[in-house]
Order: C-alpha cells, then structure tokens, then sequence
C-alpha cells in the first residue's frame, strides 16, 4: 500500500457523496468518498493510501499536449522511476514524488509498449475512488 502525508484542502458534500481535496509535496490530489468520519476536516493532515495496483502510468510523447488536457483521471501526479522490477506477466515500478514513494504494478507488456526505464519521468495516475484517507493526524 503507498502512503502519502497530505493535507485537507476542501471537502465538497451532497448527500452522502463527498469529494475530498488534499494538497501534497504542492500538487492537488482528490479523494470520493460515501462517509466521512467526523474528524476528516479542512486543514487537517492526513495519511492518504492507495494500492499500487490503482497506480496507473502515462509517459508523455515529445511534442504532444498537456496529459492533463487529454485524461479524466483526477490525480496525475509528475514522478520519477526509481526502480522497475520487470517479471514475467507483471512489474513492479517505485515511483519518486518528493519524499514519498508510490507503487505501481502494471504488466510487462504495458512496461515494454511504453518503453518504460528506471529514471523515465512519468504520469502516475489515480482514479479519485481509488485513494482513501489511512489515517487524520491533527487529533
């Protein structure tokens, strides 16, 4: 499970559905959710988690656009490969995003089609119901 420290910038309700939006190492990430539990409050510092098997990878092709402009995911997060572990149906990459690190598992054949190295700079990609709140700190 990779785990990010993050703070509560806003929370969005209608209903019971909520979305939560966290700053982290200055990027914004997003979080829905269907309960909240009362201590998840604006300005709170939190542990975000998600599986590494939510973590997907866009690798940007020279002179194409903003990845953001062309993909729905809420949470795309500039990283560094700093290690790729290639096995024979799936690899494990560890991503660098400031002092964190972030798992992704994706198929080798998804890591061959994109030509994916350790030291590529990448997209890590995660959809907004994929990342949870591990834990609120500030209590």
């Amino acid at each position: 499970m990779s785990q990010l420290a993050a703070t509560i910038a806003s929370i969005e309700s209608v209903e019971s559905l909520n979305i939560v939006t966290f700053v982290c190492v200055g990027q914004t990430l997003k979080m829905v959710s269907l309960e909240l539990n009362e201590t998840v409050q604006k300005g709170k510092n939190v542990t975000l988690a998600c599986k590494p098997t939510s973590v997907a990878i866009a690798k940007p092709v020279r002179g194409a656009e903003d990845l953001s402009a062309i993909l729905s995911y809420a949470n795309q997060i500039k990283v560094r490969i700093v290690s790729l572990q290639v096995g024979q149906l799936l690899c494990s990459a560890l991503l660098s995003f400031g002092d964190f690190t972030l798992e992704s598992i994706l198929s080798t054949d998804a890591v061959e089609r994109l030509k994916l190295c350790e030291g590529d700079e990448v997209i890590a990609l995660i959809k907004a119901n994929e990342l949870s709140i591990l834990e609120v700190l500030d209590d």
